[in-house]
């Protein structure tokens, strides 16, 4: 279980682990940019915030949203009032601020379960984002940082190890803040979360090193990259994958079909008598028997994609597959399926998915579990074939005639199946 976990965090934080690896080569090249060049480059953050927004608003990203404000308002102020040197009292004093105010937020923002947006909900959320910002920005247009200076505490003045620029306190925050993060990254095992979590430790970075040129328009552009990375991947998660299996969905299999070409056969999938599972244990358990042939359908069907059609059935694509090696795999995937014993889950049911391996090998029909097989029909396209949704209308009859023969099964269309026996009374 730990390991496990521990491999689906690493995976959705590869995507911001590379980019931080990658800064450093591109913060090496930004040297060699010309004024005007090094100027436009200063333009992305604006840029990519805006897109940012408009995206964030229109797929119901409301962590990521606020994370975008968070991120620009922290550039445009640095652009705006910290172009100088931080041996100004007034510079010091709102570089010490918002070195400690960005974490916090950033804290803030990693509490907020993700629950789409509402107007409601940008006027709860936003003020406070933005309004820690703006009360700064008018400090510094007021002149009033400098009389601060002298009421600072020593924890914002104190460097917590030099030569880096942030505070004791700051470092305090953002410590918390990534902490908080990556233990709410290990229940929840989202995008959203991996993308907080390397957001927080590059702007940590980039505060860090201040000193270095260019270090906050690189930062905040690899950010807000992430960002978008992010909001495009769920985005697409959400039109093309089925949520409750995680396989693709029925949009992603047209898309499939439209590039496989002229020389590929198609199954199609029924759980048997899935009704019965929902009619006798209920609808939890028939997500389970769902979860379940998913998760088979995916190890056993190897070389092939699996998706979900719908209800109970599903699709499997064999792509430059006649229906000789098709079924193959078919049978392999139903005798996958049929051989894993189903235990309704209860409360003694093993969190651990080794246990579970454990505690289902021990016999080979443990008491408590039920059996779960699936009938298969195949199709191979042909020149007779007009497009893929005849060769899906064609699978589904030799998936309607295994269910004729006696269910738990697999038929394809091309290949003659066994005479049956006339049974002779007298």
């Amino acid at each position: 279980m730990l390991r496990y976990n521990l491999q689906k965090m690493f995976k959705l934080m590869l995507p911001g682990i590379i980019l931080m690896l990658l800064a450093p080569l591109i913060h090496s090249q930004l040297q060699n940019l010309s004024f005007i060049q090094q100027q436009l480059f200063s333009y992305l953050p604006p840029l990519l915030g805006g897109l940012s927004v408009i995206l964030c608003v229109s797929f119901n990203q409301g962590r990521l949203l606020l994370t975008t404000v968070n991120l620009l308002c922290l550039f445009l102020l640095i652009q705006n009032q910290l172009q100088t040197s931080l041996s100004q009292p007034s510079n010091f004093v709102l570089f010490s601020c918002i070195s400690l105010l960005f974490p916090l937020l950033q804290l803030f923002i990693n509490f907020i379960p993700e629950r789409g947006l509402s107007t409601r909900w940008l006027i709860r959320h936003l003020p406070l984002i933005i309004g820690g910002y703006l009360l700064f920005w008018i400090a510094a247009q007021k002149g009033l940082l400098t009389d601060w200076f002298s009421e600072l505490p020593m924890g914002l003045i104190q460097m917590f190890s030099d030569p880096y620029l942030l505070s004791q306190w700051s470092i305090s925050a953002f410590a918390t803040a990534t902490l908080l993060g990556l233990i709410i990254l290990w229940f929840r095992a989202t995008l959203a979360d991996a993308c907080l979590v390397i957001i927080t430790l590059a702007i940590a970075t980039m505060l860090a090193l201040f000193s270095e040129s260019s270090i906050s328009v690189l930062s905040c552009t690899l950010g807000l990259i992430l960002i978008l990375f992010t909001v495009l991947f769920n985005s697409y998660s959400m039109a093309f994958i089925d949520e409750l299996t995680g396989l693709p969905g029925r949009r992603a299999l047209e898309n499939t079909l439209r590039s496989a070409g002229r020389h590929y056969t198609l199954g199609m999938v029924d759980i048997d008598h899935f009704k019965q599972f929902n009619d006798t244990y209920g609808h939890d358990v028939g997500d389970q028997v769902l979860k379940m042939v998913a998760s088979q359908m995916k190890q056993a069907a190897r070389g092939a994609s699996v998706f979900r059609y719908g209800g109970e059935e599903f699709t499997i694509v064999f792509k430059r597959m006649d229906e000789i090696r098709a079924i193959e795999i078919a049978e392999k995937v139903r005798t996958t399926i049929e051989a894993y014993p189903m235990r309704i889950r209860d409360k003694n049911r093993p969190g651990d998915e080794k246990q579970g391996r454990r505690q289902r090998s021990r016999s080979a029909r443990p008491e408590g579990t039920t059996e779960v097989t699936v009938s298969i029909g195949l199709c191979e396209k042909t020149p007779q074939h007009k497009d893929s949704q005849a060769v899906i209308k064609q699978a589904d009859e030799a998936l309607y005639l295994a269910k004729q023969q006696g269910r738990n099964r697999a038929i394809a269309c091309h290949i003659a199946q066994p005479r049956r026996r006339k049974v002779v009374t007298s």
